[in-house]
C-alpha cells in the first residue's frame, strides 16, 4: 500500500516486481527503481553497457549510463538481480551488444510501469510513475542502506542531492567507492558463497526462460504441460518436473512429467499423493520442501525422487483467470530455494495457468464444432443436496472466481424461502460463503462461494470444461457444459464418478461455433480486459451492482471474491472504463453484445 504521503513503499515496489511479466518489464521496473534511471535513460540501455569491477574479491556490476548524445553520463550500480534481469531479456530477444534493452520511447516507458502496476492487488498503485520509482531509489538507499549521498548522486545522475547541499559534486566519486558503499548493503553481493547462490539463481531464471520460450510454441494444453516439465528439467537447475491435475480432493492425475524417472505418470502408486497437491492449491502461494527424501508430504514420490538425484521439492499452483488447473513441480539436487528462486516458480506456475486457458480458449474459437454435454447427479453435490432437502428449484445466473480456487455461483431460488436455504448452504462444508443477494418473495438469488470437489460443476471445471447451465430440483442436480470435441466423455465420467457416485451421462452433442461476429467482439473486448477487471465487471453484473437500487455493495463483492473494497473499485472502474471506451468508439450494438456475453459465459473466460 503507498505510504502516507503517497510515496511508494518497500512493499509496493516487490508487488510492482512481483507483476512483471516479461523479461522487458523486468527490465523497466528494475532499471528505474533499483538503478535509478529516468524515462528517458532506459530507452538508450544496451547489453554492451554493463561492465564487471572486481573490488575485494568481489566481482560488482555497473552500467554505464548512455547520454543523450552517444557518450557515458556516468556509471549507476547494478544489483545482481537487475543485472540477471538485463542478461534474460538480452537472450530472450536475441539483441545484440549495441541493441536497445528496451527499444521504445520514453512515454512508452511509462505506459509499461502503468501495466504492471495494473495487475496488482493494490489500488494505491493506480498512476505510479517510473519517476516515483526514481524516487524510492533514492529514498530508499538514503534512509533505508544508509548508503553515502555522494555515492547516490553519483550512480543516480543527480548534480546535488536538494535536501543536501553540503555534501560535494559527484565526480569525486570512483567505481571502487561505489563498491564500497554498497557493500553490506542488500543490493550487492558479499563473498565468494554467494556468488555461487548467484549462479544457482541464475541457472533458475536460465530455466524459467526457457519454459517460458516453449509455452509461446505450444497450441494445446496437453503441449503446454508437456513443454514445460521438458523445458525445466532440460535445464542444469532442475533434476525432474511434473505437472498434476486434480480430479477430486482425493485423486489426482499426473498430466506431464520429464526427468529423473518418467514411469510417475503410469505408475499409479508413485503419482502425487491429493493431499500434496491440494495442500499446495489451498495454500495459493506452494509448497517448497527442502528435503523431499524424508517429507511425508511427498512420501509417494520420494523412490523417484532419490533416483533422480534430487533433495528439495517445490509445488506451486498453476491456476487460470477462474480455476485451478492443477499443480507444477521440480525436484532440484540443491538443499534448498532461495526467495528469488521461489519467486521465480510461483510466478512460472502462474504462467503456465495462463498459456492453458488461452490454449483452451484459442481451441474453441478455432474449432467449427463444440462438444456439450450434460451431466445428472441425485446426491452428493451440493446443489443437489440443497434442493432435495429444502424442496426447492435452482438455475443458474452467472459464476466468477472466488478465493484460493473457489468459485461464486450466483444462482436463482424459486418454491422456497430464501432464508432457509441460506442458512441450509451456510452449514454445508463445502460451502465457502453465501449470502442472498435479493429475495423478491417467491424468488431470489444467492451468491454461493464452493471448494473445490464440492459439486459436481466444480468437478467440471476442473477437468477443463467450461459450465454453460446448472440447475437443480427435487429430482437432482443438471450441469451443462462445454468441452473439446476430442474430450473422452467416458473417461471424464469415470472420473466424475469416483467424486460422485451415481452421476449419469444425460446428453451429449455436437454443436456448432456460435455467431463469429459476436465472437470476434468478444475476444476484442476480452483483450482489453486484464483478467481480474473481466471477472469483477461481470460480478458487479450478476450481483445487481449496477441495478438501482443496488443490490450489492462494492463491500459485498470483495467479500464474495476474496479481496479489498480498494482492490475492487479499481479493477471495477478501470473495466467500466475500457468497456464504455469500446462503446463510445463503435456503433449502437455494440453494448448490446457485450451485455449478453458478461451474462451468459458463466466459468471460463471465452471472450
Amino acid at each position: 500500500m503507498r505510504g502516507a504521503d503517497g510515496r511508494v513503499t518497500d512493499a509496493d515496489y516487490r508487488e510492482l516486481r512481483g507483476a512483471t511479466e516479461t523479461p522487458r518489464e523486468a527490465v523497466v521496473v528494475g532499471l528505474a527503481g533499483e538503478v535509478g534511471l529516468t524515462s528517458a535513460e532506459i530507452p538508450r540501455v544496451r547489453p554492451c553497457d554493463v561492465a564487471p569491477h572486481d573490488h575485494d574479491g568481489v566481482t560488482h556490476y555497473f552500467l554505464a549510463v548512455p547520454g543523450a548524445d552517444g557518450g557515458s553520463d556516468r556509471d549507476a550500480y547494478l544489483p545482481p538481480a537487475v543485472e540477471r534481469d538485463i542478461r534474460r531479456r538480452a537472450d530472450a530477444a536475441g539483441l545484440a551488444d549495441d541493441d536497445p534493452l528496451v527499444d521504445v520511447s520514453a512515454r512508452r516507458v511509462q505506459t509499461l510501469v502503468n501495466a504492471v502496476a495494473g495487475r496488482t492487488d493494490t489500488a494505491g498503485l493506480d498512476g505510479v510513475a517510473a519517476q516515483d520509482l526514481r524516487s524510492f531509489f533514492a529514498r530508499r538507499l538514503l534512509t533505508g542502506a544508509g548508503v553515502d549521498p555522494r555515492v547516490v548522486a553519483a550512480v543516480g545522475g543527480w548534480s546535488r542531492l536538494a535536501s543536501l547541499d553540503q555534501y560535494a559534486a559527484v565526480d569525486a566519486v570512483d567505481r571502487d567507492a561505489i563498491a564500497r558503499a554498497f557493500d553490506g548493503t542488500t543490493r550487492a553481493p558479499t563473498d565468494r558463497s554467494e556468488q555461487r547462490a548467484h549462479d544457482r539463481v541464475d541457472e533458475a531464471h536460465s530455466a524459467v526462460l526457457a519454459a517460458g520460450d516453449a509455452l509461446s510454441d505450444a497450441s494445446t494444453r496437453g503441449a503446454v504441460e508437456t513443454a514445460v516439465c521438458e523445458a525445466l528439467a532440460a535445464s542444469d537447475a532442475y533434476e525432474m518436473a511434473w505437472l498434476a491435475r486434480p480430479t477430486t480432493r482425493d485423486d489426482v492425475t499426473v498430466a506431464a512429467t520429464a526427468g529423473g524417472d518418467r514411469a510417475i505418470r503410469d505408475d499409479a502408486s508413485a503419482a502425487p499423493g491429493a493431499t500434496l497437491v491440494q495442500a499446495a492449491l489451498d495454500d495459493g502461494t506452494g509448497l517448497f520442501t527442502p528435503a523431499a527424501s524424508a517429507a511425508p508430504a511427498v512420501a509417494a514420490l520420494r523412490e523417484h525422487a532419490a533416483a533422480a538425484g534430487v533433495q528439495a521439492m517445490g509445488v506451486v499452483p498453476v491456476a487460470g483467470p477462474e480455476a485451478a488447473h492443477g499443480v507444477l513441480a521440480v525436484g532440484a539436487s540443491t538443499a534448498r530455494f532461495s526467495q528469488r528462486e521461489r519467486t521465480l516458480i510461483t510466478d512460472l506456475g502462474r504462467r503456465v495457468g495462463r498459456a492453458v486457458a488461452l490454449a483452451e480458449q484459442r481451441h474453441r474459437l478455432l474449432t467449427d464444432t463444440v462438444l456439450e454435454v450434460a451431466f445428472e447427479v441425485r446426491a452428493g453435490s451440493v446443489f443437489a443436496r440443497a434442493a432435495v432437502e429444502q424442496g426447492c428449484d435452482l438455475s443458474l445466473e452467472g459464476v466468477v472466481p472466488g478465493d484460493r480456487q473457489t468459485l461464486v455461483f450466483f444462482v436463482r431460488v424459486a418454491g422456497a424461502p430464501a432464508d432457509g436455504v441460506r442458512d441450509w448452504l451456510h452449514d454445508h462444508d463445502g460451502v465457502v460463503s453465501v449470502r442472498v443477494v435479493r429475495d423478491q418473495g417467491g424468488e431470489a438469488v444467492l451468491a454461493v462461494g464452493v471448494a473445490p470437489g464440492a459439486d459436481l460443476a466444480m468437478a467440471v471445471v476442473s477437468h477443463g470444461g467450461t459450465i454453460r447451465d446448472l440447475s437443480a430440483g427435487p429430482g437432482g442436480e443438471r450441469v451443462v457444459a462445454g468441452v473439446a470435441p476430442e474430450t473422452d466423455v467416458r473417461a471424464l465420467l469415470d472420473a466424475l464418478a469416483t467424486a460422485f457416485p451415481g452421476v449419469s451421462l444425460a446428453a451429449k452433442r455436437e454443436r456448432a461455433r456460435g455467431d463469429e461476429t459476436g465472437q470476434r467482439d468478444g475476444a476484442s473486448l476480452h483483450d482489453a480486459l486484464t483478467d481480474k477487471q473481466a471477472a469483477v465487471l461481470r460480478a458487479a453484473f450478476h450481483a445487481g451492482y449496477f441495478e438501482w437500487p443496488r443490490e450489492s455493495t462494492a463491500e459485498d463483492l470483495a467479500a464474495d471474491m476474496g479481496v479489498t473494497a480498494p482492490t475492487l473499485h479499481n479493477h471495477l472502474r478501470r473495466a467500466q472504463q475500457k468497456l464504455l471506451a469500446t462503446v463510445i468508439d463503435s456503433d449502437g450494438q455494440y453494448l448490446t453484445k457485450h451485455r449478453r456475453l458478461i451474462r451468459l459465459e458463466p466459468s471460463v473466460l471465452l471472450w
